[in-house]
């Protein structure tokens, strides 16, 4: 990513971005060093923040390879505690991210509002954004 990023051949182009997964235990950190990042190389970096997509597989890892805890949260309420956590960092680090929260969860779509809106990232359109699973909340 750092190679990527600090790449003269991307200079000026803010399309280069990346997911992050809520459910990892170092997400919160992994944003603290995009924030750096982002700030160093004088870009934007847009992230699209989830919950999680490969749970199982990174419980099964963790067990094969004999690791004393397991990279992910194992309970949904702390990946949901998380997500929110992550979110309130990305909003405040808008100067270098640009946050695109990804769910199709009522109550996680209406927490990001309500820090957006006492962050004041709501008063510009483009500030951050929502996406979701084709076919998924839409309601």
């Amino acid at each position: 990513m750092a190679a990527a990023a600090t790449s003269p051949s991307l200079a000026g182009w803010e399309g280069f971005g990346l997911a992050l997964q809520s459910y990892q235990k170092r997400a919160r950190a992994q944003i603290e060093w995009l924030v750096g990042l982002a700030r160093e190389c004088g870009r934007t970096i847009p992230v699209r923040l989830v919950k999680g997509a490969y749970w199982d597989t990174e419980i099964k890892l963790a067990q094969e390879n004999g690791l004393a805890g397991y990279p992910v949260y194992t309970r949904k309420p702390n990946t949901d505690v998380s997500y929110l956590a992550c979110a309130r960092d990305l909003l405040a680090a808008r100067d270098a991210i640009y946050p695109q929260f990804a769910s199709h969860t009522a109550h996680t779509v209406a927490s990001v509002v309500l820090m957006a809106a006492a962050n004041g990232a709501v008063k510009s359109a483009d500030s951050f954004e929502f996406q979701r699973l084709h076919g998924m909340g839409e309601e």
